[in-house]
């Protein structure tokens, strides 16, 4: 037991601190951990075994390297940490953050309660591999952050607010106190100033929708205003409908367009901003409520594009006109709709997929429709007639029909009058059973004369 504990040992899972200052918290150790193996692709601060010889050393600080370069992450050019200092500005009066912006980012500056989607590095003063960084997390995707929350370290929290966003790269020199605090978290997290090196990617302004009621008049007309609110809305409505929330993101879109209708915007830029927006509402309204199965909001939706951009232009819209449709079995209106989506994007997968479907289906339907009424107007089978003739009678007129059958010239056999209707239709029935025989009725009543007449062929 003792050599098992010689060296280290490290969590494959973080500790969540809050959790265990305020409530008990078990830690299970599988006793094997020593035989596994990390792959050092997944984690850039893997540690290696010290039988791994110099070149495998080399190998993984590479990779490091040219992962933080590929992200633009890299430690920057400086002799110093006290000579960059002097090239950035101070984030508060302290001093304690400092930031250098490389590239000004788009937009507002990034609201004290946003939602952020960063990477970053960090690196000790004149070092190249980094300590700490996002590449090491949530296997290499971006970190989001919820400013506010206690989930981002001061210093790093007071940086973004700085920043304009939605996108930006800048550095952060952060003093220990606004990091990991004055004394560290040794051994890896030394007291010492930190360079942060971040790339903002996404920022969402959560609460811009319930801010923009607080707003008077006169700025939630602003086209300022009204992009950023509706920016957020439509963000969030994006999660809703990730997480199957239909009906909220269906909210969302809503106020987004109550936002829209309020907005005044100063010239023609501005407004084909607005109208691309609402095309973007609509659009996605016709695919929320085809998620929850109500077709006839979706015509709405169709309706209200329609009056502001030709429907016919946007493939999606008509796409989802055709599922509504076909929800209620107007499958021929699907499919034309189908067919004018198709036309719009003729490599569109999803749409040759329901044409195919939608296709197949109207033939089924077509074969089965005829078959319905082909049975319902298939005629019975007459019931045989039984017949009140002499089986003496049947046997002799059966051989002369055979004799005259047998026959190569014309030939005409009269019958005797006087014959009862059932052994006429005996006549004819035992004639209809031999080719070229035809009998002939001439007459009414007793004087009825009755002949086989055998034609030529």
């Amino acid at each position: 037991m003792d050599e098992v504990f010689k060296d280290p040992v490290h969590f494959s899972k973080g500790i969540n601190l809050r959790e265990l200052m305020t409530s008990a918290t078990e830690f299970h150790i599988d006793m094997d951990f020593k035989k596994k193996t990390d792959d050092l692709s997944d984690d850039l601060f893997a540690e290696l075994d010290e039988d791994d010889d110099d070149s495998d050393i080399e190998d993984v600080l590479k990779n490091i390297e040219e992962s933080t370069e590929k992200l633009m992450l890299s430690s920057p050019e400086y002799l110093s940490f006290k000579d960059l200092a002097a090239k950035m500005v101070d984030c508060v009066p302290s001093g304690d953050v400092k930031i250098l912006i490389i590239e000004e980012g788009a937009g507002p500056l990034v609201p004290v309660d946003a939602q952020v989607t960063i990477h970053y590095a960090a690196y000790w003063e004149k070092t190249k591999i980094p300590f700490d960084s996002t590449l090491t997390m949530n296997s290499g995707a971006p970190l989001k952050l919820r400013l506010g929350s206690g989930r981002c370290l001061p210093g790093i929290e007071i940086g973004l607010t700085t920043v304009k966003g939605p996108t930006a790269r800048f550095h952060l020199l952060i003093q220990p106190r606004l990091a990991w605090g004055p004394n560290g978290a040794l051994p890896r997290i030394r007291p010492e100033p930190a360079l942060f090196v971040i790339s903002l990617y996404s920022v969402r302004d959560v609460h811009a929708a319930a801010r923009f009621n607080d707003l008077p008049m006169e700025e939630q007309t602003k086209f300022e205003v009204t992009f950023k609110t509706v920016t957020s809305l439509h963000s969030q409505a994006k999660e809703f409908f990730a997480k199957k929330r239909y009906k909220d993101a269906i909210k969302n879109y809503q106020q987004s367009m109550n936002v829209l209708g309020l907005s005044r915007p100063k010239d023609e830029t501005e407004e084909a901003e607005i109208k691309k927006l609402k095309i973007n509402v609509y659009t996605n309204l016709c695919v929320c409520y085809c998620k929850i199965k109500k077709p006839k909001y979706v015509f709405i939706m169709c309706d209200n594009l329609d009056r502001i951009s030709n429907l016919d232009n946007h493939c999606k819209a008509l796409f989802y006109c055709g599922r509504a449709h076909e929800m209620l079995n107007k499958h021929e209106l699907a499919l034309k709709y189908y067919k004018k989506a198709l036309k719009l994007e003729p490599k569109n997968k999803e749409i040759g997929k329901a044409l195919a479907q939608i296709d197949d289906y109207i033939k089924k339907s077509a074969e089965k429709e005829k078959e319905i009424w082909q049975n319902a107007f298939k005629s019975t089978p007459k019931k045989e007639k039984v017949l009140n003739v002499d089986e003496d009678f049947q046997n002799g007129v059966r051989e002369m029909c055979q004799d005259l059958a047998g026959r190569t010239e014309y030939a005409k056999f009269d019958l005797p009058t006087g014959l009862t209707k059932d052994e006429i239709d005996c006549i004819e029935s035992l004639a209809s059973d031999f080719e070229g025989l035809l009998v002939q009725i001439d007459g009414e009543g007793k004087k009825k004369k009755v002949s086989i007449i055998k034609k030529l062929i």
